[in-house]
């Protein structure tokens, strides 16, 4: 049974603020199991979740996500696992060249963000360890078998691609600094919320190629959308943006402009052994996610979490 004192009004009261003789930023917020997680550690993630171009209420996203954090680094500890020595910067770097990135790039928005280095190395390495105890509890389940691949095969030459249609405005930290850059970032981003018109907007600011033509990129199969963008892209209607997200050396703000169906492309029999191996991984990607999903779901009811 779930033993939480709702996180949702942890991020209530953060908002509301704290007493003045309780202004500590280090002392505990709340408790999870052993684990402490103090304001500063939400104060932290809340201004990562903003470099990162989340959106919504991110005090609570934050309570959620270290909430999380602390339960997955419980359970690799009672598996006994540990990272070797240099993963954590194995997975930044992994984390900056999924999203377009270089690994100075990260730490340039982190410096311009307020955020400690200590901050973004926790959530990496939290995620490296339930990568671990995920694989190590759930590897031979998620594995799939031949013929679960000639099944998806089928079905990834017949149906249709979803096609998205985008737009971006595109700003470099070189041209007036990070701070200053993020700044009219933000401000875009607010005009555009406001009913601001994109294009006009793109056409003036942007320091893209595709500025003149209001920021209008070339449609492109949704799963090849860049990963720095992706998972905010997918969760939009046509006529929404993202919040600014990190793009190497700068910041952008994409808007889904409409969404397409065609049909797919014939796979050509040299690549068929290429295009198995991916289907492979991407079927044993979403089988560990969901098992891991229903196992933090499990961790997490037997957890004590207690506010402070």
């Amino acid at each position: 049974m779930l033993r939480l004192l709702t996180a949702i009004g942890l991020a209530s009261l953060l908002a509301a603020g704290a007493p003045a003789e309780a202004a500590n930023p280090f002392e505990p917020a709340l408790t999870v199991n052993t684990g402490v997680i103090t304001r500063y550690d939400i104060d932290q993630r809340v201004k990562l979740l903003s470099a990162l171009g989340a959106t919504d209420d991110l005090d609570k996203l934050a309570v959620k996500q270290l909430t999380e954090d602390r339960v997955k680094v419980q359970a690799a500890r009672e598996l006994q696992i540990e990272l070797p020595e240099g993963a954590i910067d194995a997975g930044i770097e992994e984390f900056a060249t999924s999203r377009g990135l270089k690994v100075e790039d990260v730490y340039r928005v982190l410096d311009g963000r307020g955020i400690d280095v200590q901050a973004m190395r926790d959530f990496v390495e939290a995620g490296l360890l339930w990568r671990e105890v995920v694989s190590a509890r759930f590897r031979a389940r998620a594995t799939p078998s031949e013929a679960d691949l000639d099944a998806a095969m089928q079905r990834v030459q017949t149906q249709p691609v979803e096609i998205v249609a985008l737009a971006e405005i595109a700003l470099p930290f070189a041209e007036h600094g990070e701070p200053e850059t993020m700044a009219l970032a933000d401000r875009i981003y607010g005009s555009v919320r406001g009913g601001g018109d994109f294009a006009a907007l793109a056409r003036e600011y942007s320091r893209s190629s595709t500025a003149p033509n209001g920021g209008r990129l070339e449609p492109i199969p949704a799963n090849r959308v860049p990963p720095a963008f992706r998972s905010q892209v997918l969760l939009l209607n046509p006529g929404q943006t993202t919040r600014p997200v990190p793009i190497a050396g700068g910041v952008a703000i994409i808007k889904l402009l409409g969404i397409s169906q065609a049909k797919p492309e014939a796979i050509k029999p040299e690549d068929m052994a290429a295009a198995r191996q991916a289907m492979r991984e991407q079927l044993f990607g979403q089988r560990i996610t969901s098992l891991g999903d229903g196992y933090l779901q499990e961790l997490l009811g037997d957890a004590l979490i207690v506010e402070r």
